[in-house]
């Protein structure tokens, strides 16, 4: 679905210069926010509509680590959507090896209301239909193929 590329940095890393459990996670969540900010869903125009999400479960498998300034990417490779969202993200090295994977579960919370909703339609559809890949070129724009 989408793809990104980052850094380990250092808030990323424990004392072992290896990088923590919650960054795994931290940089699941902002590929879904990259996904929903290039369908046109960015973080003001969320609170516009009283929108959030709210971060459920998560399971974390980890197969190698990724080290302080090593250079990695996460691809958003599953995304389920039933009563709640379950996304799933791999973490890659720059040799192309599979590091890490992230299931997360998150739900639509309305603000306004302050109850847990149902994804709203105009979100959903881009969930469903977006079949093709999303991949960020070097100078930061999104190349769809």
């Amino acid at each position: 679905m989408i793809r990104k590329n980052y850094v380990v940095t250092g808030e990323d890393v424990n004392d072992g210069m290896v990088m923590e459990n919650t960054a795994y996670i931290s940089y699941a969540i902002r590929l879904l926010y990259h996904f929903l900010f290039h369908n046109g869903f960015s973080r003001e125009k969320l609170n516009t509509l009283h929108l959030g999400l709210q971060e459920g479960n998560h399971i974390l498998i980890c197969y190698k680590n990724l080290m302080f300034t090593e250079h990695f990417f996460v691809k958003m490779e599953n995304c389920y959507i039933e009563d709640k969202i379950k996304i799933k993200s791999c973490f890659f090295n720059s040799k192309n090896e599979c590091c890490a994977e992230v299931t997360k579960e998150v739900e639509w919370f309305d603000h306004i209301h302050k109850e847990v909703i149902a994804a709203p339609k105009q979100i959903l559809q881009h969930f469903n239909s977006n079949t093709k890949e999303l991949v960020k070129n070097p100078k930061g724009a999104f190349r769809i193929y």
